[in-house]
């Protein structure tokens, strides 16, 4: 059975309303639109009580509009978000629960079997496939707030019962072993400390649980996948913010930090995994039109595991897919 518990020293909590208080040290958690924040620091975005503002702000307005609907309100009131940025992300963002349903089918956990965890659930996609489609109880966990607002909004339209819950990854509020399964979708990228999420999505699994991550790669020889800028990853990253502002004056300063494989390998060791399989990930887009794009990735699909395919992939491939069981 998951349990919550003090992200800062684990203790026991005791449930006022509105609001969960760790007994031990004294620290409150506000429930906010239903979601209950144990973060114990800010996003890179945002400030935290900037973001709760925020999110009660789309939550009003989500009771008159649909998850779709919700979604672009959320980037036409969000200027460092520009349009053409948003048209990228928007599409995908939608197709969210059919690519989490493949990946929960190609990675053999599409038979739910207890407890899931989603580090960094963003607006709920795996959260929909998981507990709508295939029967795991369900826990969402984000740094942004406002987002778990909308994948609130998601869920409801969906017709799917989940919980989120709005916490660091590198500080999970939950008990030791409380999860049959751990996924984390492109989250390793966007944590300030990667190797205590890992360590984190470690303590939480309960013995045998199986833990699925997906990340980027930093030398794929492809423009940078989230801003769609060419170069990014071979730039050293001590200059990547500097040479992202180049380009884009319009968003955010840059800090995002993608990995290569053998960085990827060194941190799930660190992390405690005996064993993680670090493989080029499958590709899924669901909401790409039906013609060449679709024949290449179902192309690359079949061979990426390929002898030769997959030495060459492991270093310039796309995408990452790590699997590893605690």
């Amino acid at each position: 059975m998951m349990e919550l518990v003090c992200p800062q020293c684990r203790g026991e909590l005791k449930t006022e309303p509105d609001v969960y208080v760790c007994e031990p040290c004294g620290r409150r958690y506000p429930v906010l639109c239903g979601i209950a924040d144990f973060r114990l620091r800010r996003d890179p975005y945002i400030g935290i009580e900037e973001d709760r503002a925020k999110g009660e702000r789309l939550w009003e307005s989500a009771q008159r509009m649909r998850f779709e609907e919700l979604l672009r309100h959320y980037y036409d009131i969000t200027a460092e978000d520009p349009p053409d940025l948003a048209a990228h992300w928007i599409p995908h963002s939608l197709a969210e629960p059919e690519i989490a349903a493949l990946a929960l089918r190609e990675s053999g956990l599409a038979a739910g079997a207890g407890e899931l965890l989603d580090i960094g659930c963003s607006t709920g996609g795996m959260l929909v496939a998981a507990a709508g489609r295939h029967g795991w109880r369900a826990t969402g966990v984000d740094v942004a707030f406002r987002w778990q607002v909308v994948g609130r909004a998601r869920l409801r339209d969906a017709g799917v019962e989940a919980r989120l819950v709005c916490a660091n990854a590198e500080w999970l509020p939950f008990a030791d072993e409380s999860f049959d399964a751990v996924t984390a979708q492109d989250a390793l990228e966007h944590v300030n400390e990667p190797l205590l999420a890992a360590r984190e999505g470690r303590r939480v699994s309960k013995a045998g649980a199986r833990a699925l991550w997906t990340t980027n790669n930093r030398y794929a020889p492809l423009p940078e996948p989230h801003l769609h800028l060419w170069g990014v990853g071979y730039v050293p990253r001590a200059w990547q913010a500097r040479y992202v502002g180049m380009w884009r004056r319009d968003t955010h300063p840059y800090s995002i930090r993608m990995r290569s494989g053998r960085e990827i390998r060194r941190m799930f060791r660190e992390a405690g995994y005996a064993e993680a399989r670090v493989t080029p990930a499958p590709l899924f887009a669901p909401h790409w039109p039906e013609g060449a794009g679709q024949k290449s990735l179902a192309l690359y699909n079949r061979l990426r595991l390929k002898p030769g395919v997959r030495q060459m992939l492991a270093g310039i491939g796309p995408r990452y897919w790590v699997e590893a069981s605690r």
